[in-house]
């Protein structure tokens, strides 16, 4: 409400808003704030909501055009802030005199419904207290809130239609397409059902206690009994009117610091906040109900399932956000849709902020959550016989021959040229990258947060081997901690050499290269937050180089070496230490062993996994080429 906006320097009045979090990377900044001068308490009321009204109108504009420069929004915020033609100015203007009883017209002069609309200003001529009964203007804008939410639903668009061609006009914006028309009217109608929801709390919750006609009423028609003992008011909550955004980060940060999240956790659930906001809007936690959940699950549920990955889809997302790319693919056959699993994720990491937000006094105690119900059983959506190997592709012998034997490892005509045969041969992040990964099993995430420090040589056994035991490294899960040997292959190709010798033991193991054209994105979506988000773009399209099926990835190695070394004849045990598997099996057996016996058993065990790789020729390649470039890391 506007009255939550207004903050007083000595004799200055401010009007300060909170940009939402998806927006405040295109405005280059965290809050508006204005002046208002030396304003009265009324005056001030008036000025915010008319400032209100611009702002929402302001980040509805921005979020469908997203084309917009920083200078562009910097000129849309003066032309939409300095205005005074917001709608329902002449209504607030004159709540804001609070007219004496004696000076309202009769109630049947009350104003009719479409009064509430669009007039800037009082007729000439209407008296003082042409707003009448405020009552009156509350069941007005019931009426009104009810009318936009049934055309929400039935995507009728007639009472926005001109103003979104205005706007579209005014801005330069092209509504040729008609689903951009309609993302457009969809906004500036979800726009209009906020602030009308917001003019009705004030009305409701301000006016209506303070106006002298319900004042006077209410002494009449309460006294207050004399024999029972006043109750006190209920207290406000102290974080009602805070944004979601604005609670989601002091969330985020509560979770992290109390040890429930790992900071790549904390990421993750982030890029799962900001889906919602795009989808459900930026408003107060307890303004949210059940239909706004379910409509964020119906969105997720739509979205493609490399929504954040695919080219294609993350340019439609800069340019309409993601609710022109669930538009685009609505209706279109042939596209795999988000895996219920990847929404059970999304949901759990949303869920949790409910009890959280109960605690901290943004919403009321015993309020039920607005999540609750929304989970896919996925055991009824996959069949009673679904076994987890089932979606667990791997690498076969061909697509793994075809990769380990691209010219990246024998010689390329240079880094950004990875396709064409070379004499370069470049031993950085994408090399080894791939290499070790197919060797070892080990995750992508793994691979990427490891510093020159953790490749150690035992003193006991000289075994070399990974070691993710330390605690500064941000782990899946607890049984993720483990040693992992270097592969022979490894040793051979020459990685301590390459990677560990004469570097600095705090320095990146395979920082990530500066980003090429392939790697450019400003698409904030938190995906680049991800240790090796820029290899793992880059791989997608190697690989599909080679013909490599679409559904294999690079965490099918760690399916592809478990496979391999099973059918070696590896105990079950070995090969989840190896992998990092947690289970109780692996604990008890691993517990019979020291240090160096469980390391030179795990060396025993990686050697036994063969490739279909041509080390020699890899070897020889190394010493033809030219020597490799510096490291220049990105991070």
């Amino acid at each position: 409400m506007p009255r939550t906006h207004l903050r007083r320097r000595r004799q200055t009045v401010f009007f300060r808003r909170i940009i939402p979090h998806d927006l405040r990377q295109r405005f280059g900044q965290r809050e508006i704030l204005r002046s208002l001068g030396q304003a009265t308490p009324g005056e001030a009321r008036r000025m915010a909501q008319r400032l209100w009204d611009g702002t929402e109108t302001l980040f509805t504009l921005v979020r469908f055009n997203r084309s917009l420069t920083r200078a562009d929004i910097a000129r849309l915020a003066e032309q939409y802030l300095e205005s005074e033609s917001f709608k329902h100015d002449g209504l607030i203007a004159t709540i804001g005199h609070y007219p004496e009883v004696e000076d309202l017209p009769p109630s049947e002069s009350a104003a009719s419904e479409d009064e509430i609309g669009d007039s800037s200003a009082p007729a000439k001529g209407d008296p003082k207290g042409t707003l009448n009964d405020p009552a009156q203007w509350v069941s007005l804008y019931k009426i009104r809130l009810k009318g936009l939410k049934r055309d929400r639903s039935l995507n009728n668009f007639i009472s926005v239609r001109d103003t979104a061609k205005d706007l579209a006009a005014s801005n330069e914006i092209d509504l040729d397409s008609y689903p951009r028309a309609n993302a457009l009217c969809r906004a500036l109608l979800d726009a209009d059902i906020t602030i009308t929801q917001e003019k009705l709390t004030y009305l409701r919750d301000v006016v209506l206690p303070h106006h002298p006609l319900h004042k006077a009423t209410r002494r009449k028609s309460t006294p207050a009994p004399i024999s029972e003992p006043k109750t006190p008011a209920p207290t406000m909550l102290r974080g009602a009117r805070q944004l979601f955004s604005e609670s989601w980060e002091t969330y985020g940060r509560d979770r992290v610091a109390s040890g429930d999240w790992k900071a790549s956790i904390e990421r993750q659930a982030r890029s799962t906040a900001r889906l919602f906001v795009e989808i459900c809007g930026d408003k107060p936690l307890g303004d949210y109900g059940p239909a706004d959940a379910a409509e964020f699950k119906r969105a997720l549920l739509a979205l493609p399932a490399n929504y954040d990955k695919s080219t294609e889809w993350r340019t439609i997302q800069r340019r309409s956000g993601i609710r022109g790319l669930i538009d685009h693919c609505k209706g279109k056959p042939g596209i795999d849709r988000l895996k219920p699993q990847t929404f059970n994720r999304h949901l759990a990491a949303l869920a949790g902020i409910w009890p959280w937000a109960q605690a901290n006094e943004v919403v009321a105690r015993g309020l039920p959550s607005i999540f609750d119900g929304l989970h896919v059983n996925l055991r009824r959506t996959r069949g009673r016989h679904h076994q987890a190997r089932d979606e667990r592709p791997m690498w076969d012998h061909a697509e793994l021959a075809a990769v380990l034997s691209a010219p990246l490892f024998t010689g390329i005509r240079s880094r950004r040229s990875w396709k064409a045969v070379g004499p370069y041969v470049p031993r950085d992040e994408r090399y080894w990258g791939i290499l070790i990964g197919c060797h070892s099993g080990m995750r992508r995430g793994e691979i990427f947060q490891l510093r020159v420090r953790h490749v150690v040589q035992d003193a006991e056994t000289g075994i070399w081997h990974f070691n993710l035991r330390e605690k500064t490294l941000e782990l899946k899960a607890e049984g993720s901690a483990r040693w992992v040997p270097l592969h022979q292959n490894l040793l051979g190709l020459g990685l301590i050499e390459a990677l560990v010798q004469g570097r600095r033991e705090n320095d990146l193991l395979l920082p990530e290269g500066e980003a090429g054209v392939e790697e450019a994105d400003d698409l904030d979506d938190g995906d680049d937050a991800a240790y090796g988000s820029a290899f793992g773009k880059w791989f997608q399209r190697f690989k599909s180089e080679y013909g490599v099926r679409k559904d294999v990835v690079f965490h099918s190695f760690r399916h592809s070496v478990t496979t391999l070394l099973c059918n070696a004849g590896v105990q079950q045990e070995f090969v989840e230490e190896l992998i990092g598997h947690e289970s109780q099996a692996r604990r008890s057996e691993m517990k019979r062993y020291n240090k160096g016996q469980t390391l030179m058993m795990l060396k025993e065990v990686i050697d036994r996994l063969v490739l279909p790789i041509d080390i020699e020729k890899l070897v020889d390649a190394a010493r033809a080429g030219e020597p490799r470039q510096a490291f220049r890391p990105s991070r």
